[in-house]
């Protein structure tokens, strides 16, 4: 077997023998696979940006556009609070629509005195720091939802934190599908709740 040595290579395409491209490199180190790819590619991951929004003045944000093969979708929160006690509630769903019942999750939130408090939900994957109204109850961290091994169930991983009385917000659950995850909610229990400020970004990986 022959073999070659070097420091650096400089090309914008490499060729099969028979002078098909079989991958193209950009200008900014980015690879394409003109005829696509067969096998399996591992310790690669792309991350995607759906959007943002800043909540300021709304009741929910639904995003959509989350592929059936996103192998881990996060919505992250930063700063959001509200104008009631209703605690915000996340929910995911499929093309018929947000799932709205049949929730196995828990929350736990331990705070600043060393209690601990417990919650379970079928509603929705709510928190249990900001049940109050104002900015005093403000929301920080990130969703995490990633597929199980039953087709269609989704597990929720929760890591929220917030400036009232040092709560930290840890939830963990799953719900059932009726078909592929492709959107998620952010809102309040009854929904009807105005957000006072901050902003969520959703994001999946694939």
């Amino acid at each position: 077997m022959s073999k070659l040595v070097v420091s650096t290579i400089e090309t914008q395409n490499v060729k099969f023998d028979s002078d098909t491209t079989a991958a193209t490199i950009n200008s900014s180190g980015s690879v394409s696979f003109p005829v696509g790819l067969t096998g399996t590619i591992t310790g690669v991951e792309k991350t995607v940006l759906v959007g943002t929004q800043a909540m300021s003045g709304l009741t929910e944000k639904t995003f959509t556009g989350i592929p059936s093969n996103a192998k881990r979708v996060r919505l992250t929160v930063d700063g959001t609070y509200k104008d009631g006690s209703q605690q915000t509630r996340i929910r995911i769903g499929d093309s018929s629509g947000i799932k709205t019942s049949g929730y196995d999750f828990r929350v736990n939130s331990p705070y600043a005195s060393g209690s601990v408090y417990t919650e379970g939900r079928t509603a929705g994957a709510d928190t249990y720091m900001d049940g109050a109204s104002g900015s005093g109850f403000t929301v920080w961290g990130f969703v995490d939802i990633t597929s199980l091994i039953t087709t269609n169930r989704y597990l929720i991983h929760m890591n929220l934190y917030s400036n009232n009385n040092y709560y930290i917000n840890l939830g963990l659950g799953h719900v059932d599908l009726s078909g592929a995850m492709d959107r998620i909610q952010f809102t309040t229990q009854n929904g009807t709740q105005t957000f006072g400020g901050g902003s969520i970004k959703l994001e999946y990986m694939v």
